[in-house]
């Protein structure tokens, strides 16, 4: 069923506000509802509206509506919240000769300033001594005071800025490492593509006055496409196994990859990834819901306050991906969480393949074909469909509530896998090419195979399209696209990136080896951890219905591009860049001589810490 202007007029909006700015009496209250379309009688527009919303591939679900209601001015004499609601959303929805079942006041607000909490008190107190610290360091550091104290010059805006926009090429004395520099505009273009794919999950889960917009574009295959676009998100595992791998067989050629050294190198990435999404977690928790109001903000802001506040012992240890979803608590990070654990399986794995180096090979393959596998086998089991199907709108209105597709196929460390191992793959097949003096840049075959596997990835991206059809395909479609897109896929990529670090000519090749990408590559980290959170601020604000369009999508990727690049320059000077020459401080106390890192593996690492996107 598709939905024409005559049907669009005869249904009631999906999404609703009150006018924001006369619910502001001290006496006001304001509340996001959700409620249950019913008839006590026989309705053919409710009927319509459940057949509409049964397609829930690519159609909300009409029989819910949502709304903003100031309680307080409904015309009910009641000081009970769930009872005028109920009255309001009846007064509205009677005109159509239906009844509303509200199913909780979800969210409730009252004007006036909020008071701080102790947890934005003490977030003040972090924050005041951050720059207490840091205006020291610097000033250290500018009069050249020798105090030798490397725990304070950490602090250094100086020395912060000099890592910050330095060009570590110049001072890496390691030809292989100037091999990688590619991997820079790689990185910078894959975040942002990141940032467009949330600015659509953020038109699609605030409140706007044309729904119907979204519902059209699982009809277009452009979207489609876009819709299928987190198999990309392979390239990221592909481009971290692959430094994994090609920084530890580097790193063995001198000494041999302890159980010590393992850890340690578990816990930089640890110290590399947490303290910074730790900050924004405790910033979304204290700080954010103070910035403003609005019914927006009540919905996208506080409750994400709420859910990080039940949260955050999750996302220190990087587990937050196995929770169950529906929660607004920096969702963006499930893919840190599932980095962080396949550097810990990465780390073990090499440890064995270091000494067994003919396992490499079958190990794996083992990996590729277990993984496939799994998926296969779970897709049939729980009668999913392939992950693409996951993104309805109804889906993502909830945060992917209650789906089981996201839960078991998409979120997990083992499901991806794929785009991992073949990473390792690469670093094993190029370090050993630069041993025996292959240079894949002089065949002209492989160079041909290289630009061709990049396009070939959107093919993959493309057979997924019928999935997102009127009529879903055979469960035995299902299991075989589920089992092979990510493996496929993460085939041809890590053929690309093998061509791209091998410096294969190529116009993809000159696009990311460009100068300009350097200074943005490291922020991308921050802009990872934060770009969510800016995007969702933005729309926050607005006290109105939304309008989606496709001048909308590109404005708020602009100013939320903008804006969260800036806003990574000082997140970056005191709090990431900080934290991490504390901790090589801390290193250069308590690791012997015998363990330190080379300056070429020191370069190594900072390549890799910044691929972690």
């Amino acid at each position: 069923m598709e939905l024409n202007a005559t049907l669009l007029e005869w249904f009631p909006p999906l999404y609703g506000l009150d006018n924001w700015a006369l619910c502001q009496k001290p006496t006001d209250k304001y509340c996001i509802v959700d409620a249950a379309l019913y008839s006590s009688k026989p309705s053919s527009l409710l009927d319509v509206l459940k057949e509409y919303s049964s397609q829930t591939l690519k159609h909300f679900n009409r029989t819910q509506i949502h709304r903003g209601l100031c309680i307080t001015r409904c015309g009910v004499n009641t000081t009970d919240v769930l009872e005028a609601a109920q009255a309001c959303i009846n007064n509205e929805v009677q005109k159509y000769e239906l009844q509303a079942e509200v199913l909780s006041p979800q969210r409730c607000s009252t004007p006036g300033s909020k008071r701080a909490s102790g947890s934005a008190r003490a977030l003040g107190v972090v924050m005041a001594s951050i720059i207490i610290l840091t205006i020291a360091a610097t000033v250290v550091e500018f009069y050249k005071f020798k105090i030798g104290n490397k725990y304070l010059t950490a602090f250094s805006l100086i020395n912060n800025w000099k890592i910050l926009t330095g060009d570590r090429s110049k001072a890496n004395n390691e030809e292989r490492m100037k091999d990688l520099n590619s991997l820079v505009g790689i990185r910078v273009l894959a975040v942002e593509g990141v940032i467009f794919a949330h600015v659509l999950l953020c038109f699609v889960y605030t409140y706007t006055d044309n729904p119907e917009y979204v519902e059209r574009m699982y009809d277009n295959i452009g979207w489609k496409l876009v819709f299928n676009s987190p198999l990309w998100l392979q390239a990221f595992f592909a481009m971290t196994g692959f430094i994994t791998a090609y920084s530890l067989l580097i790193y063995t050629e001198k000494r041999e990859l302890s159980i010590w050294t393992c850890i340690l190198a578990i816990a930089h990435r640890w110290m590399r990834l947490t303290p910074t999404s730790m900050f924004v977690i405790w910033f979304s928790i204290a700080w954010y819901p103070l910035m403003g109001s609005g019914p927006h903000w009540t919905w996208v802001v506080d409750r994400e306050s709420q859910d990080c506040l039940e949260r955050w012992s999750y996302h220190l240890i990087h587990i937050q991906n196995y929770l169950p979803l529906g929660k607004f608590c920096s969702a963006q990070t499930w893919y840190i969480a599932t980095d962080f654990q396949l550097h810990v399986f990465g780390i073990m794995l090499m440890f064995v393949l270091l000494r067994f180096r003919r396992l490499v090979f079958p190990v794996l393959t083992t990996i590729l074909v277990v993984s496939a596998a799994w998926t296969a086998f779970d897709v049939y089991y729980y009668n999913l469909l392939p992950i693409i199907a996951a993104q309805s709108p109804e889906v993502l209105r909830t945060i992917y509530k209650d789906s089981k597709l996201h839960q078991l196929i998409y979120l997990p460390m083992w499901m991806n896998l794929a785009g991992y191992a073949c990473g390792i793959a690469v670093g094993f097949i190029h370090y050993n090419n630069q041993q025996n003096g292959v240079k894949l840049n002089e065949k002209k075959w492989f160079s041909i195979l290289s630009q061709v596997s990049l396009n070939l990835v959107n093919v993959v991206i493309f057979v997924g399209i019928p999935f997102l059809g009127d009529k879903t395909p055979p469960l035995w479609a299902s299991v075989i696209y589920a089992a092979f897109d990510r493996t496929i896929f993460s085939l041809l990529f890590s053929t690309f990136l093998l061509g791209i670090i091998s410096k294969c000519k190529s116009p993809f090749l000159t696009i990311c080896s460009w100068r300009g990408y350097r200074f943005l590559a490291r922020l991308t980290y921050c802009a990872y951890i934060l770009h969510f959170t800016i995007l969702r601020l933005a729309i926050a604000y607005n006290t109105q219905l939304g309008h989606t369009s496709i001048f909308g999508m590109i404005s708020l990727l602009i100013l939320g591009t903008v804006l969260t690049y800036i806003v990574s320059i000082p997140v970056s000077l005191l709090i990431e860049l900080p934290i991490m020459q504390l901790w090589k401080a801390l290193l250069s106390n308590i690791v012997s001589s015998s363990i330190q890192e080379t300056p070429n593996q020191r370069n190594l690492s900072g390549v890799k810490s910044q691929n972690e996107d």
